[in-house]
């Protein structure tokens, strides 16, 4: 069987002498966090591709590209003793026509990256209240609430899509999320509706009907970075999307059922809490996702309540318990034997 491997591809790229020779020769230690081995090609006469032959056992984990760094996570083969992953550090040369990676191993201990998606903002305020609250406003305090709370416990990384009043296009929420890596990504909203007697929180996942909309945007937002889905036929491409949403959609789906239980002790909730629509921040194959309508500012009674730090508080509080349920189980999942 053949041994897995990570496929990346540059276009219009070019090594430094410097960075060809160190690829001619074993310059980083064999077999650390998985790897076998770091090979190249051009491709094209102007792309360049990279390749890292990973050992049995080994596995893709994610990545997280920021700051002009790209850092991929592999699991290590089990048999090793002290598995790392390989850093991808950008370099550049006098011939580059863009930044390149260059690969740079070296152990790292990387904390689960939350992105908090503060819906709506600028030109887009949402929902209006009946005291004429802003659902981008209340979104907003809420997001930094959250962020305040996960990042008091040390566990997480926090990235938010928004941190002030600006207008940011779903689809730029999404690339945030798959840019910084997300392990969870979870988009705050408050609800609205004619019937103003309806209050209650509940928590949206994506509807099974919604993931042929992934297919159709997968390429221009590079969603599955280990596969090149150019180079699939339709048929296997379509195959890699679904697995990869499937597994998505089912962590997705844990973390709502750990979600629901915490919001019920603090706030009210809708029935059937638990919904799945298609709203497009939920759409990433390969980035667990919930959408959290905290409430219906349509209801007097919830607007008072979004309103109020306090409960503001209590409600994110909620959900911090939440994501470390989550990834405590995530945690002991990926341990078991």
């Amino acid at each position: 069987e053949e041994n897995p491997r990570i496929v990346i591809d540059s276009k219009n790229t070019h090594l430094s002498k410097d960075i060809s020779a160190k690829l001619q020769t074993t310059w980083f230690s064999p077999d650390a966090g998985g790897i076998a081995k770091i090979r190249y090609g051009i491709r094209a006469g102007e792309d360049l591709r990279l390749v890292a032959d990973l050992n049995p056992g080994a596995r893709y984990r994610d990545y997280v590209y920021e700051n002009g760094r790209l850092n991929i996570f592999v699991d290590g083969n089990p048999r090793t003793a002290a598995p790392s992953w390989p850093r991808l550090k950008p370099g550049q040369d006098g011939q580059s026509k863009e930044i390149i990676p260059v690969p740079r191993l070296k152990t790292i201990l990387r904390k689960p990256v939350i992105v908090i998606d503060p819906g709506h903002g600028g030109r887009d305020p949402g929902a209006i209240g009946a005291a004429k609250t802003k659902e981008d406003t209340l979104t907003l305090k809420a997001a930094l609430e959250l962020r305040k709370q996960l990042l008091k416990s040390g566990k997480y990384r926090v990235v938010l899509t928004r941190d002030r009043d600006i207008y940011v296009g779903h689809d730029k929420r999404v690339r945030i999320a798959r840019l910084a890596g997300a392990d969870l990504f979870i988009s705050l909203h408050a609800d609205g509706l004619e019937t103003r007697s309806v209050r209650g929180a509940s928590v949206y996942t994506l509807a099974n009907r919604a993931k042929g909309r992934a297919q159709k945007i997968i390429n221009t937002q590079n969603w599955i970075l280990d596969v090149d889905l150019a180079e699939q036929s339709a048929p296997v491409g379509d195959i890699l999307v679904d697995l990869a949403q499937r597994k998505t959609l089912s962590q997705s789906g844990q973390f709502a059922a750990l979600l629901i239980p915490e919001l019920k002790k603090q706030t009210r909730l809708v029935n059937n809490s638990h919904r799945q629509a298609g709203y497009y921040v939920l759409l990433a194959p390969d980035v667990p996702a919930v959408l959290l309508e905290m409430g219906f500012l349509s209801n007097k009674s919830d607007e008072k309540l979004l309103n109020s730090a306090k409960h503001r508080k209590k409600l994110m509080g909620s959900v911090v318990r939440a994501i470390n349920s989550y990834f405590s189980a995530q945690t002991q999942l990926h341990s078991a034997p």
